[in-house]
């Protein structure tokens, strides 16, 4: 019997899921990510929690779909990271959602470029990117 207990707790240990790995229970790392909303087709995207360029755009596509309702068109970098307008000590980048003259395609994830263009669709996606990372949005009252 004793035998025949140890064979099910082995099998059950081979048959893990994926989420145990080698260093124990997969655990999602969650970034929450600041969003000021500055008119009706653009936003800040405030740096937070160590976000690169590929969170911002996550955090960028997140709030055009939940917030302002938008699901086709194109997301622009307006203004490059750099130091936020209103929050002080803060990095932040400003993006729209309405056409920019100018504005290039690029496969580049980074936030560093006026002009840089994704669309919402792409933006949203690279949140399903990392499967270690879960982006959260929290949305700020709009300063006057």
């Amino acid at each position: 019997m004793f035998k025949h207990l140890c064979l099910v707790a082995l099998g059950l240990v081979v048959m893990t899921p994926n989420w145990v790995g080698a260093n124990g229970l997969f655990l999602k790392e969650i970034i929450v990510i600041p969003v000021r909303p500055i008119d009706a087709t653009t936003f800040e995207v405030i740096e937070n929690d160590g976000a690169g360029g590929t969170q911002m755009w996550c955090a960028a596509g997140k709030f055009t779909r939940g917030y302002l309702r938008q699901r086709g068109g194109d997301l622009t970098v307006l203004q490059p990271r750099a130091a936020s307008p209103v929050y002080s000590g803060r990095k932040s980048v400003i993006f729209t959602t309405r056409a920019v003259a100018g504005a290039v395609s690029s496969a580049s994830q980074g936030v560093r470029t006026a002009g840089q263009r994704f669309s919402m669709a792409h933006a949203y996606a690279l949140c399903k990117s990392r499967r270690e990372q879960f982006i959260k949005v929290r949305v700020l009252p709009v300063q006057n």
